[in-house]
Order: C-alpha cells, then sequence, then structure tokens
C-alpha cells in the first residue's frame, strides 16, 4: 500500500477538510482529502455513504477538466482520497479583484465543457463556487463533489428535505426546500453566480446586482440566476452556446469555415485558448456535412495534439463523425487527404486504442474501394508504426481476415516490410 504524509493544512469546506501530503514511493506532493472530523463515520452512516459515494462518482467521470483521483481508502476508519495538488483557485484570483472579460470567459469555456460531460453522465455537482475551479497543469478543472448527486431514479436519497445543501452564496434557491430534487438549472445558477463575481469583482451575497455588471451581459446572467429554475437556461449547452455567442468577435459571427480558419490561425500562433474553442465550433458545426469534410481532414498535427490534450472526450466525438462523413465514394485525391489525416489520428491516439481501430479500418476501407496506391502506401506504413502493439496487431489482422478483397489490395504494400507473422498470414 503507499505510503502518503500529511504536512499541512490546505483547507476547510462543508464536507471535508484537504491536506497537503507526500507520496512515499514517488516523493510527489498531493492533495489527501478526509471527511471533516464532525461527520457520523460508522459503517452505515448518510455521512460515510455521502463521502463514499463522492469518491466513487468523481473517479468515474473521466474529463480533462474534472480533478483525477489518484488514490483513494475508503474502508479505512477515516477515509480518504488523494489527487494531485493544483496552483491556485479560481477564489484566489478573485481575492485581488475583477478579471478581465477575456479571462473570465476562458475559463467559463473550460469549466462548462467539463461541467457539460458530467451532466451526460448524470451527475449534478451542487457546490460549484469559486473555491472548487481549480488551475490544475494549465487547465481549469472542477473539483470537491461532495455534495453531487446521480440524477436518476435510483439514486439514493441521503439529503433531507429542508436540509440546506451548498454553498449559500453560489446555491440556487430551491436547494434550501429540497436539494435531492435539484436538476441542472441548479448547478446553471451557480455557474451564473461565479460569472458576476468574475465580472463585477464583488460576492454576489445577499444578492448578484445585475446593474453592474456590463449591459451586453446583464440579460444572460439574469437568466442564469433567475429565481425560479424554470426561468433559466435549461441545458449547459445552451449557457454555452449563448455565452459564446454573446462574447464572439465580429469574425465569429461569419461561416463556420471563415470562424474555424481564424481560431486555427491563432491556435497555430501559440494562443491556447482557441484550441478548446476550435474543436467546440467543430463540434457545434456537426450536422454540416460541407464544413466537415472542407475543414477537418487539413487540421495539422500540432493542433490534433493540443486538442486530444485538451479534451479527449471531444476529440473522439470529432473523429467518429468525420469517420461518418468518410464512408462511400469520393473523388481519388479527396481519398488520399482522408489517409492522411486518419494517420495523423493514429499517431496522436497513442492512448485510445479505439480511436487507432478505427483509423485504421477507415483508411483500408477508403483504400480498397477507390483503388487507390497512396492509400496503401499509408496504411502499409501505419501498420508497421503498430507491429510492436500485440492487440493493434490481432485486430488488423482480424481487419483483413474478415476482408479478402481489401486484404489483396493492400498485400503488395503490406508485403514490402517486415510484420508479424499474424498480418502476414491473411495476406
Amino acid at each position: 500500500m503507499v505510503q502518503i504524509t500529511k504536512q499541512e493544512k490546505l483547507g476547510k469546506g462543508g464536507q471535508g477538510t484537504v491536506w497537503k501530503a507526500v507520496r512515499h514511493d514517488t516523493g510527489e506532493t498531493v492533495a489527501m482529502k478526509f471527511p471533516l472530523e464532525s461527520l457520523d463515520l460508522s459503517e452505515s452512516s448518510a455521512d460515510r455513504k455521502r463521502f463514499v459515494r463522492e469518491v466513487r462518482l468523481q473517479s468515474a467521470l473521466r474529463h480533462a477538466g474534472i480533478m483525477p483521483i489518484v488514490a483513494m481508502n475508503l474502508k479505512a476508519e477515516n477515509p480518504f482520497l488523494v489527487m494531485p495538488i493544483a496552483s491556485h483557485s479560481l477564489e484566489d484570483m478573485l481575492n485581488s479583484g475583477a478579471l478581465t472579460e477575456e479571462v473570465t470567459f476562458s475559463i467559463a469555456t473550460e469549466v462548462l465543457s467539463a461541467l457539460e460531460y458530467a451532466h451526460e453522465q448524470g451527475v449534478l455537482h451542487r457546490d460549484l463556487k469559486p473555491a472548487n475551479l481549480l488551475y490544475l497543469q494549465g487547465r481549469w478543472v472542477i473539483s470537491d463533489f461532495g455534495l453531487c448527486r446521480q440524477m436518476d431514479s435510483n439514486s439514493t436519497v441521503i439529503t433531507q428535505v429542508n436540509t440546506i445543501v451548498g454553498s449559500p452564496i453560489y446555491m440556487a434557491p430551491e436547494q434550501y426546500d429540497n436539494a435531492h430534487s435539484a436538476t441542472t438549472p441548479a448547478d446553471i445558477y451557480s455557474i451564473g453566480q461565479i460569472l458576476y463575481h468574475c465580472l463585477v469583482g464583488e460576492v454576489p451575497f445577499p444578492r448578484a446586482r445585475i446593474a453592474r455588471l456590463d449591459m451586453k451581459y446583464r440579460h444572460f446572467i439574469g437568466r442564469c440566476i433567475a429565481e425560479e429554475p424554470e426561468d433559466r437556461f435549461q441545458s449547459v449547452t445552451e449557457v454555452r452556446k449563448e455565452m459564446e455567442l454573446l462574447t464572439a468577435p465580429a469574425v465569429e459571427l461569419a461561416t463556420p469555415t471563415t470562424r474555424a480558419n481564424e481560431l486555427k490561425a491563432k491556435a497555430l500562433e501559440g494562443q491556447e485558448v482557441a484550441v478548446p474553442l476550435l474543436l467546440r465550433l467543430i463540434l457545434d458545426s456537426s450536422e454540416d456535412e460541407v464544413f466537415y469534410k472542407e475543414f477537418v481532414p487539413y487540421l495539422p498535427l500540432e493542433i490534433l495534439q493540443k486538442m486530444y490534450a485538451k479534451d479527449p472526450v471531444l476529440f473522439e466525438k470529432m473523429i467518429h463523425k468525420f469517420d461518418e462523413y468518410s464512408e462511400g465514394g469520393h473523388p481519388f485525391d479527396y481519398t488520399d487527404d482522408i489517409a492522411n489525416f486518419f494517420g495523423r489520428v493514429i499517431r496522436v491516439a497513442e492512448y485510445s486504442r479505439g480511436l487507432r481501430h478505427l483509423s485504421l479500418k477507415r483508411i483500408m476501407t477508403v483504400g480498397a474501394d477507390h483503388n487507390r496506391f497512396h492509400v496503401g502506401e499509408v496504411f502499409a506504413r501505419m501498420v508497421k508504426s503498430r507491429e510492436k502493439d500485440a492487440e493493434d496487431v490481432r485486430y488488423i489482422a482480424s481487419l483483413l481476415l474478415n476482408d479478402p478483397y481489401a486484404a489483396s489490395f493492400m498485400g503488395s504494400y503490406l508485403k514490402q516490410y517486415s510484420l508479424p507473422l499474424t498480418i502476414m498470414r491473411q495476406l
């Protein structure tokens, strides 16, 4: 078992205490969270169930914008979880006053992406506040899921009616009455309060003074923090799209291709904020087949790498959508572009076997269907690059076995290389 030593207390919240600690095996500094000492941690207590639920739900959420859990012990008398240690929180930044619009909405873009994913997985946070938004290894992450709830009919009711759950300044009004019945608009209320705090530089207590906001943001934030849940945005997707429209410069009100090229240029110049914005724009335009076919296959390796690092979940959605558009017949030159693109995806997706397999299959299919020599060469090079991965070798062999025509077409290209016998036997 990994030995960890506590060093100093970093903070205390409504449900837990976070300590700075050091792992003995690596010497790495980490954050270690324990339930509050005042809580009942007996085996069947509601407090222990809540802490176990927090750890299990947070560890199941695999998104770059959600704080990862690197170790845990839920059976100990005093259970705990271990996380990477963040450099600072949004609360720390706000101690110096209001943030610029650019910084505010850059942070919001990353946070909304993570929150949108959590809601898609059925998890409601219920305690979003500046102290729980942390800067970790170059990006903003949502932390502290101690008051989260799984939004399904089988969710256990641990929180009792008339029990306040959340931080009152940022908490939706309905959480005062029945926190268990709170839904997606409750988290949206908290986002609105946080945005107000960032832009105005004052805590929205006892209420947000909307008139202190720039005129163009008043309706947007006012709708986020409407008293009645039904008067707010009903999904994070709605919030994100409205925010992007509200903050878009004139060029971003043009066609998707114009906007995408502008963001691509900024990303290539090193403007990191342009990368998630470009990825989101592509996904929001996923029903525009012409745009997808004209833009996506020409994304350079550098940008694909940054997209994958920023948000592997959304990156995978983009690749799957382009794969759909790669079905059927194409001009010969375009099949080369398709193969080159999926070749770059294979290089990027070192930790995603699913994406590699999808890409290998598409390259093989488009090459065989169009009898295109360049695609055959790309496929052979990609197969050679995966020869040391046993799972990939087995998958390539099964592709060739199940498609004799493609195996025949690719045979002359593959035989240029010394490849595993598992593959060569299928030619």
